[in-house]
């Protein structure tokens, strides 16, 4: 059992520091894609490069949520701005819709984008907003007035759309954002930090708007710092780490079982500190029971064999899964170790 422990381990440690080459879901072809994509920007001086994103290859599939996760300055503002075509690559290529040529009024008529911050002027109504925008998106009177009226029906802001924007609260502005996004009825949905600073029940409003669109087939990239939300909703994610793709994957490759959680009568004092010496981390302690976390350097029997010399008695054994927020934080170290140790 120990080598079937280490075993998996080891492989949930490759899987999550490459990121391998994915096969492609039985019949469908990716609506994202990219190959080699790289942006170099200029520094302050002609021979000083900054790295925006370098050999992106990425590829994110129909009727998929796709979390797009990286630390401050790691490129995912820059792929996005690649994607939406607002900057040009320094090397690569994008595909969109399986098209090359992604500034295609075809191409862009079909990708919704919701900015992070998205500022609406405050004297507009919420349908005068969505109005806007789809104009730009060149739609006639009669279409526009339809799909304004079921937009606002899923975000659920259709008692609101003539109330004006600056009479809004930060979640309906949100939802707003939203509704402006999904406006021409895109197959791609690319949202920036779609929950951030909502308060719980607007999270799992949007939430679950999200997931709507997902099961009605619509693609969506999420690039977000809310990992909780991101792991509740995400088919796979990507983590960025300045400018490279450091793991890509499904939520269940990636996040597997990782240690062992025991369930023990709360231990003294001193047991905690001897269990400590051993890399076993004594974590909450409630009605006399505490729970122990064992790392994947200690198998299951040396865990035990430390609880019975110190006089600790089980209650039970599991499983414990990584959770999104501790990946990231593996993975971000770990790229940043390596790039030091190359410095």
């Amino acid at each position: 059992m120990t080598e079937t422990s280490t075993s998996a381990n080891a492989a949930s440690e490759q899987a999550a520091s490459s990121p391998a080459a994915e096969p492609a879901p039985p019949g469908k072809s990716p609506v994202i894609e990219t190959e080699g994509l790289t942006k170099i920007y200029e520094g302050a001086s002609k021979t000083q490069e900054v790295v925006g994103i370098r050999d992106l290859d990425l590829k994110v599939y129909p009727g998929e949520i796709f979390g797009y996760l990286g630390p401050n300055g790691s490129g995912k503002t820059t792929t996005i701005k690649l994607l939406l075509g607002l900057i040009f690559p320094t090397a690569g290529t994008m595909r969109l819709l399986g098209s090359e040529n992604i500034y295609s009024i075809d191409v862009r008529r079909n990708i919704g984008y919701l900015p992070e911050g998205a500022y609406y002027p405050d004297f507009l109504k919420g349908e005068e907003v969505l109005r806007f925008y789809g104009r730009l998106y060149g739609m006639g009177r009669r279409q526009l007035e339809t799909r304004i009226d079921e937009v606002l029906e899923v975000v659920g802001m259709g008692r609101a759309r003539k109330r004006l924007i600056r009479g809004y609260s930060k979640g309906m502005r949100q939802r707003i954002g939203l509704a402006q996004a999904m406006i021409s009825d895109p197959q791609i949905l690319i949202l920036d930090e779609p929950t951030t600073g909502l308060d719980p029940i607007a999270r799992k409003e949007i939430r679950d708007i999200l997931v709507q669109l997902r099961d009605q087939g619509k693609t969506l990239l999420i690039s977000s710092h809310e990992l909780l939300e991101v792991e509740l909703i995400s088919n796979r994610v990507g983590i960025l780490y300045e400018g490279e793709l450091q793991t890509i994957g499904t939520i269940e490759e990636l996040l597997s079982d990782r240690d062992i959680s025991l369930e023990v009568e709360a231990p003294t004092e001193q047991a905690v500190a001897q269990l400590k010496e051993s890399g076993i981390m004594t974590e909450d302690i409630v009605d006399g029971k505490a729970t122990l976390r064992v790392p994947p350097g200690v198998s299951m029997y040396e865990a035990l064999e430390h609880c019975r010399a110190n006089n600790v008695n089980l209650v039970s054994v599991h499983p414990r899964r990584e959770t999104l927020e501790e990946l990231f934080v593996r993975v971000v170290g770990a790229a940043g170790g390596e790039k030091e140790g190359v410095q």
